[in-house]
């Protein structure tokens, strides 16, 4: 039984990198003319296609139901820097999906080579060598002025996937440096049940449900640097009290 439950995953992840691509391909000419004929400032508008639409499509082709929960929480007249925990590929369309207004993301620097997708992301996300410490804080710096500019931003604080059996990895310093620097308000979402849809060490997709939990802001102003070990650990709190509630 689990061997057949292992290949419906894998054919599933297929059917569902099948429309990924198909949006990707579609998709990337028509933000090109966008940006290219009204300028770059018009990028927001791509993300927020992303978010409002596009991400949306492909979990509901999948089969994959996402309840939000906490966007009360959030003043769309604000700016915020969002912070998510990571465990599986799938992640990264329930965060956009479950998002209530548009967001710059950070995205690694390889990303940057794969067809289509690379190009998107570039024109759409700041790029960041993870491995190159310049790379790191330029982008710190790319990412405190995108708040400056009102747009808000979003990191996964862990980094990377977490494939560890660990709820969550250690936390980078990145989102909260970015926050306490901007003076901005950071907002926690909590991504629960990804791993039962997205098995996080293979290529496995199935339907289910995904929930997303938003904090109340943690307000930023008035701290300095010194304060950022806090900072992580009110986040980290704040993501364990929804992950403790499912064994996660």
């Amino acid at each position: 039984m689990e061997i057949l439950k292992r290949i419906f995953g894998f054919f599933w992840a297929l059917w569902a990198a099948f429309w990924f691509m198909v949006v990707v391909v579609i998709f990337t000419p028509v933000y090109a003319i966008i940006l290219g004929v009204f300028g770059k400032k018009y990028s927001m508008a791509c993300v927020w296609i992303n978010v409002r639409y596009l991400s949306p499509f492909l979990l509901a082709i999948s089969l994959i139901r996402l309840k939000v929960f906490g966007k009360e929480n959030i003043d769309l007249r604000k700016t915020y820097v969002f912070v998510a925990n990571h465990l599986a590929q799938v992640d990264i369309i329930a965060t956009a999906s479950a998002m209530p207004q548009p967001i710059r993301f950070l995205a690694k620097a390889e990303i940057k080579y794969i067809p289509f997708f690379g190009y998107m992301t570039r024109m759409l996300a700041i790029m960041v060598d993870r491995q190159n410490k310049a790379s790191r804080d330029k982008s710190v710096l790319y990412m405190v002025e995108e708040l400056k500019r009102g747009n808000s931003i979003f990191l996964y604080p862990e980094g990377t996937r977490n494939r560890t059996p660990q709820s969550l990895k250690e936390f980078k310093d990145g989102a909260f440096r970015v926050a306490i620097l901007a003076q901005v308000p950071l907002v926690v979402q909590t991504l629960v049940g990804t791993k039962e849809v997205n098995n996080p060490k293979g290529i496995q997709l199935y339907p289910g449900k995904i929930e997303a939990h938003f904090s109340a802001p943690i307000e930023t102003k008035g701290m300095t640097l010194d304060d950022l070990e806090l900072l992580k650990e009110r986040v980290r709190v704040e993501m364990m009290s929804h992950l403790n509630k499912t064994g996660a």
